[in-house]
Protein backbone atom coordinates (compact mmCIF):
# COMPACT_ATOMS: atom_id res chain seq x y z
CA UNK A 1 0.00 0.00 0.00
CA UNK A 2 1.31 3.33 -0.39
CA UNK A 3 1.59 6.09 1.82
CA UNK A 4 0.84 9.34 1.37
CA UNK A 5 0.93 12.46 3.83
CA UNK A 6 -2.26 12.94 5.97
CA UNK A 7 -1.78 8.85 6.63
CA UNK A 8 -1.72 7.55 9.28
CA UNK A 9 1.09 4.52 9.93
CA UNK A 10 2.66 2.05 12.51
CA UNK A 11 6.54 1.70 12.54
CA UNK A 12 7.45 -1.13 11.33
CA UNK A 13 11.16 -0.97 11.19
CA UNK A 14 13.27 1.39 12.55
CA UNK A 15 14.90 3.25 16.01
CA UNK A 16 14.30 1.01 19.14
CA UNK A 17 11.46 2.22 21.02
CA UNK A 18 9.74 3.48 17.49
CA UNK A 19 9.16 0.03 16.27
CA UNK A 20 5.28 -0.30 16.95
CA UNK A 21 4.09 3.29 17.08
CA UNK A 22 1.45 5.08 15.42
CA UNK A 23 2.53 8.34 13.71
CA UNK A 24 1.07 10.79 11.52
CA UNK A 25 2.82 11.25 7.84
CA UNK A 26 3.28 14.90 7.37
CA UNK A 27 5.36 14.86 3.89
CA UNK A 28 8.03 13.19 1.42
CA UNK A 29 11.65 13.50 1.36
CA UNK A 30 13.05 13.17 -1.49
CA UNK A 31 16.50 12.85 0.58
CA UNK A 32 17.67 12.43 3.68
CA UNK A 33 20.78 11.53 6.21
CA UNK A 34 20.35 8.59 7.43
CA UNK A 35 23.88 7.56 8.28
CA UNK A 36 23.67 8.39 12.07
CA UNK A 37 21.42 5.20 11.35
CA UNK A 38 23.61 3.05 9.84
CA UNK A 39 21.88 3.85 6.37
CA UNK A 40 22.89 5.39 3.55
CA UNK A 41 20.96 8.67 1.90
CA UNK A 42 17.78 7.64 0.98
CA UNK A 43 13.96 8.96 0.56
CA UNK A 44 12.12 9.16 3.56
CA UNK A 45 8.76 10.56 5.35
CA UNK A 46 8.21 13.13 7.70
CA UNK A 47 6.45 12.05 10.53
CA UNK A 48 4.84 12.83 13.62
CA UNK A 49 4.19 11.02 17.20
CA UNK A 50 0.40 11.09 17.55
CA UNK A 51 0.79 10.02 21.07
CA UNK A 52 2.21 12.03 23.80
CA UNK A 53 5.21 9.58 23.61
CA UNK A 54 8.04 10.86 21.68
CA UNK A 55 10.05 9.50 18.90
CA UNK A 56 13.40 8.35 19.04
CA UNK A 57 15.63 10.42 16.56
CA UNK A 58 18.96 10.59 15.64
CA UNK A 59 18.82 14.16 17.33
CA UNK A 60 17.27 12.90 20.60
CA UNK A 61 13.75 12.45 21.62
CA UNK A 62 11.14 14.77 19.50
CA UNK A 63 7.84 14.84 18.49
CA UNK A 64 8.47 14.88 14.89
CA UNK A 65 11.39 13.03 12.66
CA UNK A 66 11.90 11.83 9.74
CA UNK A 67 12.18 7.77 8.75
CA UNK A 68 12.87 5.55 5.63
CA UNK A 69 9.94 4.91 3.36
CA UNK A 70 9.96 1.43 3.67
CA UNK A 71 10.20 1.81 7.58
CA UNK A 72 6.22 2.30 7.58
CA UNK A 73 2.88 0.09 7.51
CA UNK A 74 -0.13 2.56 5.89
CA UNK A 75 -2.93 2.06 8.65
CA UNK A 76 -6.45 1.76 7.28
CA UNK A 77 -7.97 5.25 7.28
CA UNK A 78 -10.19 6.44 10.00
CA UNK A 79 -13.83 8.23 9.48
CA UNK A 80 -13.08 11.31 7.70
CA UNK A 81 -14.18 13.29 10.87
CA UNK A 82 -11.54 11.85 12.91
CA UNK A 83 -8.63 12.41 10.16
CA UNK A 84 -9.64 15.81 10.06
CA UNK A 85 -9.20 16.52 14.06
CA UNK A 86 -5.73 14.45 13.68
CA UNK A 87 -4.83 16.38 10.81
CA UNK A 88 -5.53 19.78 12.88
CA UNK A 89 -4.11 18.38 15.63
CA UNK A 90 -0.96 17.77 13.78
CA UNK A 91 -1.20 20.25 12.55
CA UNK A 92 -1.37 22.92 15.21
CA UNK A 93 1.81 20.85 17.07
CA UNK A 94 3.69 21.69 14.42
CA UNK A 95 3.16 25.37 14.07
CA UNK A 96 3.92 25.31 18.12
CA UNK A 97 6.91 23.64 17.53
CA UNK A 98 8.11 25.83 14.96
CA UNK A 99 7.10 28.58 17.17
CA UNK A 100 9.59 28.05 19.48
CA UNK A 101 12.28 27.09 17.30
CA UNK A 102 11.51 30.92 15.98
CA UNK A 103 11.72 32.07 19.95
CA UNK A 104 14.75 30.18 20.62
CA UNK A 105 15.95 31.99 17.03
CA UNK A 106 14.99 35.27 17.89
CA UNK A 107 16.59 34.97 21.65
CA UNK A 108 19.96 33.89 19.93
CA UNK A 109 19.88 37.20 17.57
CA UNK A 110 18.88 39.59 20.76
CA UNK A 111 21.86 38.36 22.97
CA UNK A 112 24.16 38.27 19.73
CA UNK A 113 22.92 42.28 19.42
CA UNK A 114 23.25 42.88 23.00
CA UNK A 115 27.07 41.76 23.34
CA UNK A 116 27.70 43.91 20.19
CA UNK A 117 26.38 47.00 21.92
CA UNK A 118 28.14 46.10 25.18
CA UNK A 119 31.46 45.36 23.30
Amino acid sequence: MNIKPGDLAIVVKGLWPNVGRIVYVNAYRELFDFSPMGLPPSPGWRVRSISARPLKTTEGRRMAGVTPVHSLRRLDPLPPEQMHRIAQRMAVADFREAMAGLAEVMETIEQEATVELTA
